[in-house]
């Protein structure tokens, strides 16, 4: 019972080193599971132990999620009955991975060997498949320290990599290990922590001399849209909503010294409009003479076979020059799973919740960049933020500069914009790419490449940001390898096994 305290403690401890608040608990507070995983008597110990940790971190963590879509006007108290379901779910997770690691590995040491590569390999498969939810990966700790420069080197699955592997270290000494008795524990209890210090000391001093080298020109300037409308009960009409739009880019537009290269209009700002064609030339028309000068992302809907899809549309010169239809969507938001053959059972839920029912967005064919009036594009849509692979294929088809439209009113209470929007910044780091986005009630801002907000507007307020950044065609080392960081994390994981179970002397 001591031990399972312990945990949940240190995860409550661990959700203070991820944004929006600071990294320095980061290592500690990680040490203390692989330490207790490594002690465990029996694998089921070991499995309480990351479960605990599981419920501390993510209670606080996520705590936005029941704040917000418990809201009324929202999906109300019902809410609340779901949430323990999610808690559950990503406490098992974690649990299963400490119980793994203490199995393969064995009591002792060899349980640290595992454990290091397969919590990072388990945080992939977290953020991939129909349920991907990648909130909660280490490597986001260290996004405002300089160690998180050299993400465009290994990514932040690489950074996840520096942490469990610091961590193990850290834990090291707290281990009984067979093989070491005597003076050899006693050096560890030196030797371990040491290095872990050294690992994290050389990466700081690395990403001081990357945040140095790396300068990009601002000779672009942009123009940024936040309308602040309401989604959910629309308090006003789609047409009233397209005015506002319009409106707030005249009036942006007017007060800059010259007309921007590009305006940002957020996710679902023309949803109720059709764009392509013959019939969508008004409502082009009308957007075109707000910024009569200038390309334009917009987000809004497109039809596709079997629905529609959550898009992004370049225009310019009043013309249609691409689209880029949403790939990654938000599961049980944007689609729900077995709803062809469970349809009554998702009406008495969605009833509950207060909605009709809702049916699923069509997924786009992948990420590929978007050719504007100002450049390529690499857009993503809302959630799609927080995939890295996404970011890195389009910076390696030619993206110029990633461009994040969202709609965040989801995020009504809490720390959960805040949240999105830091992971969006690590993207920049990833490519070394300026990035824009734009949100529906914020945070609309602009990022440089080494991930620092430059500037930002309030949330829930209409207005825009005129903001200057630049573009880039290099291809970082991580966005060119991306791919292959669930091949080399396996890897590791199997060496990890390799080196726990290697004959003692």
């Amino acid at each position: 019972m001591i031990a399972i305290l312990s945990s949940a403690t240190a995860g409550l401890l661990l959700a203070s080193a991820l944004p929006p608040a600071g990294w320095w608990p980061l290592l500690a507070a990680l040490a203390v599971p692989f330490a207790l995983a490594a002690r465990a008597e029996r694998v089921r110990e070991a499995f309480w132990v990351g479960a605990a940790f599981a419920l501390g971190f993510f209670a606080v963590y996520v705590a936005w999620l029941p704040l917000s879509f418990a809201e009324p006007g929202l999906l109300g108290p019902w809410f609340w009955a779901l949430h323990p379901l999610l808690l559950a779910i990503l406490a098992a997770t974690w649990g299963l991975t400490t119980a793994a690691a203490r199995w393969l590995g064995g009591r002792g040491s060899g349980t640290l060997w595992v454990l290091a590569p397969l919590w990072v390999l388990v945080e992939v498969a977290r953020a991939s498949g129909y349920f991907a939810f990648p909130w909660g990966t280490l490597g986001y700790a260290w996004i405002d320290a300089p160690v998180g420069q050299l993400a465009d080197l290994v990514g932040v699955q690489g950074l996840s990599v520096l942490s469990a592997v610091a961590a193990a270290l850290l834990a090291a000494p707290f281990v009984p290990s067979p093989a070491r008795r005597g003076g050899g524990r006693r050096r560890r209890a030196i030797v371990a922590p040491v290095v872990a210090l050294t690992l994290v000391g050389a990466a700081w001093l690395a990403g001081t001399a990357a945040l140095g080298r790396h300068e990009r020109p601002t000779d672009r300037g942009a123009l940024l849209v936040q309308g602040n409308v309401d989604p959910f009960g629309r308090a006003t009409s789609q047409a009233q909503e397209l005015e506002v739009h319009v409106e707030l880019t005249r009036l942006g537009v007017a007060r800059m010294a010259s007309p921007p290269d590009l305006v940002v209009w957020p996710e679902g700002a023309v949803i109720g409009f059709e764009l392509e064609g013959a019939r969508g030339a008004p409502t082009r028309e009308a957007i075109q003479a707000s910024a009569p000068a200038s390309a334009f992302l917009v987000g809004g809907r497109a039809r596709l076979p079997g629905g529609s899809s959550n898009a992004a549309f370049s225009l310019a010169d009043g013309q249609l020059l691409g689209r880029y239809d949403k790939h990654v969507l938000v599961p049980f938001g944007e689609r729900w799973p077995l709803i062809g053959v469970a349809e009554g059972a998702y009406r008495q839920v969605f009833r509950l919740l207060g909605l009709p029912l809702l049916a699923n967005t069509v997924p786009g064919a992948g990420p590929a960049p978007l050719a504007s009036g100002a450049g390529v594009l690499g857009v993503g849509i809302c959630y799609e933020s927080v995939f890295p692979s996404i970011t890195a294929a389009m910076a390696r088809d030619g993206a110029e500069v990633l461009v994040i439209i969202t709609n965040d009113a989801w995020f009504a209470r809490g720390d959960g914009a805040r949240q999105h929007l830091d992971m969006g910044r690590m993207r920049a780091i990833e490519t070394r790419r300026w990035l824009l986005r734009a949100g529906n009630d914020g945070i609309t801002a602009v990022v440089d490449p080494y991930g620092r907000v430059v500037a930002e507007l309030d949330r829930m307020v209409a207005a825009t940001l005129p903001v200057r950044y630049g573009t880039s065609d290099a291809i970082t080392f991580y966005a060119r390898h991306a791919e292959r960081v669930p091949v080399v994390l396996a890897a590791l994981t199997l060496l990890g096994l390799g080196l726990a179970r290697r004959p003692r002397r």
